[in-house]
């Protein structure tokens, strides 16, 4: 994950803890985050990049399928903690021999070659940055790669839910704006959950609003 602050590593230990250490956590996060994996699946033939990977859960599992998969995360230490649960899960697998590559680097600079990658994701990434910041992130995703999708949290949260305290949570309505201005085509929307059922039944008073997490699938707008 990418942002102004430098204590990702930090606040992602706090959840792996929390989850009982490095292998139910990545377990919990390849099981919550099945709809995101499918639709990098149905959209990728080989090459993967995730922008802003943070644990990079979704890679370390597209990994052991057979894609060639590069995790990119501008913090040092958040790499470091990407490893040791990619190493950890790998271990419990027979045969596996994952391509996966991990790369300090910035999502403003990315710097790779125009359609390198079938697929740029991020997921819980854009909703930290300004709009101007939002659109060069997508543009420079929509260079390298033939199909963009990102995922944001939706207005099912309430300000005061914001995991990480600087999310913007915006209408889906201005995602749609966004992606427009950054010269892509949204071809594809799924809204994802990722709270527990229970808890989804409770909140009756969000009976109404959007999933949770909402994913954009782009591609670029060749028709401007």
């Amino acid at each position: 994950m990418e942002n102004k602050s430098s204590h990702w590593a930090e606040i992602y230990q706090k959840d792996i803890d929390k989850k009982g250490g490095n292998l139910p956590y990545v377990l919990n996060k390849i099981n919550k985050k099945k709809k995101l994996i499918n639709l990098v699946k149905k959209y990728a033939d080989n090459n993967i990049i995730e922008c802003g990977s943070g644990t990079s859960v979704v890679s370390i599992y597209l990994a052991t399928l057979g894609y060639n998969v590069t995790a990119i995360d501008i913090e040092d230490n958040v790499i470091k903690l990407a490893k040791s649960l990619a190493k950890d899960y790998y271990n419990t697998l027979d045969n596996c021999k994952p391509k996966l590559n991990f790369e300090k680097k910035s999502i403003f600079e990315l710097g790779y070659e125009e359609d390198l990658f079938d697929v740029a994701f991020s997921n819980g990434v854009l909703e930290h940055f300004s709009d101007d910041e939002i659109i060069e992130i997508i543009k420079q995703q929509l260079f390298t790669a033939k199909t963009t999708i990102v995922g944001i949290p939706t207005k099912y949260f309430e300000s005061k839910e914001a995991k990480y305290g600087n999310e913007r949570v915006l209408e889906l309505s201005y995602w749609r704006k966004l992606i427009k201005k950054s010269g892509g085509k949204i071809i594809e929307e799924v809204g994802m959950d990722r709270e527990p059922l229970l808890k989804r039944i409770l909140n009756y008073k969000k009976y109404f609003k959007p999933k949770p997490y909402h994913l954009f699938v782009v591609k670029k707008n060749n028709n401007d």
